[in-house]
């Protein structure tokens, strides 16, 4: 989906992002805002260079060139909402399915990188333990973990199983290839 968001122009850009944007206020809220929080110098900066830095006709014409113009403005809504939609699609995620599973997902997906030599369940496991060290910080913080004094998760919490792909997964991932070499053709 977030490859759809940013090859989508226009209209279907407008309509996905007020989906997005809502399906994460009804079914992520809390995640969704604090992402967006997190993510607000971002944003910020985003809109400033592309309403300012963008050549076009000026929005005040008193500045002149030192001023916003409309192509920028446009540009900036444009790659705000894609922004937004991101972040919300991400909270979404995160709302919807646990850490395992969402390793467990990422390990199948890149398991054709360990034919090249690629430690796919080293990846796993790290980020299993960033997950859990993000959602519970150890006491002192990350200075306890350099220094050795703080409990890393251990046990069966770390249990990393890869699931194969369900047929779903299957079909949105053929429907989506499709949409977009059916864009590309156009």
């Amino acid at each position: 989906m977030i490859v759809c968001v940013q090859l989508a122009r226009g209209p279907i850009l407008w309509g996905f992002g007020l989906v997005v944007v809502a399906a994460g206020f009804l079914l992520a809220r809390q995640r969704s805002l604090r992402l967006v929080r997190r993510a607000r110098f971002l944003l910020a900066v985003l809109v400033t260079l592309f309403t300012f830095f963008t050549p076009g006709e000026a929005l005040v014409s008193v500045l002149g060139q030192a001023g916003p113009t409309h192509e920028g403005l446009a540009l900036a809504a444009g790659h705000g909402v894609r922004l937004l939609s991101v972040l919300f699609l991400v909270a979404l995620l995160l709302e919807t399915t646990d850490e395992r599973t969402l390793v467990s997902g990422l390990m199948t997906l890149a398991a054709p990188l360990g034919a090249f030599g690629f430690p796919v369940e080293r990846l796993a496991l790290r980020l299993l333990l960033v997950m859990a060290y993000v959602e519970r910080p150890p006491e002192g913080g990350w200075k306890a973990l350099l220094d050795g004094q703080a409990d890393l998760p251990s046990g069966p919490s770390m249990c990393i199983r890869r699931q194969p792909l369900a047929i779903t997964d299957r079909l949105v991932m053929l429907a989506l290839l499709a949409l977009l070499v059916w864009g590309g053709a156009r």
